[in-house]
């Protein structure tokens, strides 16, 4: 688990790593009990529909994590169950799950379908345990221009490479590296730029600040 950092009177730990699925958090969702933590937010599924895109996406995805079956919709979903079980029965902790971002910025693209078809699922899953969703995937989709007409979704880690070097090595902010790559929000069709973090910070910071007596 990294380091905890401690920002505006607040300690945050990020349990969060690469390429997770729900079944990767539930298995090792001891680490963030252990932490007694006061709030926890859950961000995890874009994988988890990455995955079941096709078979060989779905392939490498059981391969590099280790999973134990094939990823499915109900999969998912019986992951996010466990783990939302597990912190309300192990921890006293105030939790929010923020949904599912978009996955390229073509939202009638059969991904953003599958999107959808995750993020109903995950708030069906929040709402029986009375846990706020915050509407990370709505928030974002306003970042989106008029006549929007990005590049595709191809799946392909490339531009996740050229993204990364791209920042750490040539110093461009990740709005400047989504600009270049015509997406408004994303930065490789999947990892959030500085305008889009900007929007998942502040739900998030809403979430810490909110008196939970006047909670809905």
């Amino acid at each position: 688990m990294a380091a905890a950092c401690v920002i505006g009177g607040y300690e945050f730990v990020n349990a969060g790593i690469d390429g997770d699925l729900a079944w990767n958090v539930l298995a090792r969702i001891g680490d963030v009990v252990r932490c007694e933590p006061d709030i926890v937010t859950l961000l995890v599924g874009s994988n988890d529909v990455v995955a079941t895109s096709s078979a060989f996406l779905e392939k490498m995805y059981r391969r590099l994590q280790r999973l134990p079956h094939v990823p499915t919709l109900g999969w998912y979903t019986q992951s996010v169950d466990g783990i939302l079980t597990r912190l309300q029965s192990q921890t006293s902790a105030r939790i929010a799950v923020l949904d599912i971002p978009l996955i390229g910025e073509d939202l009638n693209s059969a991904m953003n379908h599958r999107v959808d078809s995750y993020n109903q699922a995950l708030r069906r899953v929040a709402a029986a345990h009375a846990v706020e969703c915050l509407p990370l995937h709505d928030r974002l989709t306003t970042l989106l221009p008029a006549a929007h007409d990005p590049p595709p979704y191809t799946a392909r880690v490339g531009p996740v490479i050229r993204a990364s070097l791209s920042h750490h090595v040539l110093r461009r902010s990740w709005d400047q590296i989504s600009t270049a790559n015509g997406l408004a929000a994303l930065t490789d069709h999947v990892h959030l730029n500085d305008r889009a973090a900007a929007h998942a910070a502040a739900l998030v910071t809403d979430f810490i600040t909110a008196d939970p007596q006047k909670a809905p």
